[in-house]
């Protein structure tokens, strides 16, 4: 699992850099539209003091496969969508809101205190139920199965986030930052078509605030070697 990413990254705070790396933004590769090195959230934890922080979109839907980040009597932790009771998981306050709407979208913040304190921090196991490609003992023939036949045991990254001293949560408008792609193209969701089609109307978007005129009706393409977000 990505827990082990602590181990790795304190190497770096404690390396022959002479302590010029101070600030580690982690995110998921899958996720199309994220901002890497957001300067508006880094220079916000910055001035802030924030040791830990995460990006969040408000979820909407109770059976989105999510974590929610909540606040416990034990520190700030992450609860995985399978492990949210379902009464919980539709549960709504006044408003209409789901009550556990942080939805985590794996971009964080991190200091080299917080990534010391992480690496020395026992990280409990997970139980995953996984596609785990295996030997065929009759053939010999390698497998790679079509549903989930075996369980791995990992780490996740944020059961570290309850040794943040100061932690954050910093929410983004969906359309703009959460486009992950998670599934093959015949699901129809979070996948490659859903990717191009959310950053095709993220690159539109920049145009009409540019109040530039949209002649073509066909997906627009902004390169982001070009534009970083829409300027």
């Amino acid at each position: 699992g990505n827990g082990g990413l602590y181990e790795c990254l304190e190497a770096h705070c404690t390396s022959s850099i002479n302590n010029q790396i101070k600030y580690f933004h982690v995110y998921g590769v899958d996720n199309v539209l994220c901002r890497v090195a957001d300067p508006h959230f880094i220079g916000y934890c910055i001035k802030k003091n924030v040791d830990c922080a995460a990006k969040v979109v408000e979820k909407t839907d109770p059976f989105e496969r999510v974590g929610v980040i909540c606040q416990t009597s034990d520190g700030v932790q992450v609860v995985e969508y399978s492990d949210l009771p379902l009464e919980l998981a539709a549960a709504r306050d006044d408003s209409g809101r789901l009550k556990f709407r942080s939805g985590n979208i794996a971009s964080h913040f991190f200091t080299c205190d917080f990534v010391h304190a992480a690496a020395n921090f026992k990280l409990p196991l997970h139980r995953a139920f996984k596609k785990i490609p295996f030997i065929d003992r009759m053939t010999g023939i390698s497998v790679k199965p079509e549903t989930e036949n075996g369980y791995k045991l990992e780490f996740f990254i944020f059961d570290a986030f309850k040794c943040a001293k100061n932690f954050h949560v910093w929410e983004v408008k969906r359309s703009e930052e959460f486009s992950p792609l998670k599934n093959s193209e015949n699901i129809g969701k979070d996948c490659m078509s859903t990717c191009r089609r959310d950053y095709y109307a993220e690159c539109k978007r920049w145009l009409v605030k540019a109040n530039v005129p949209i002649c073509v009706d066909r997906p627009i393409f902004i390169h982001p070697l070009y534009s970083y977000s829409g300027e």
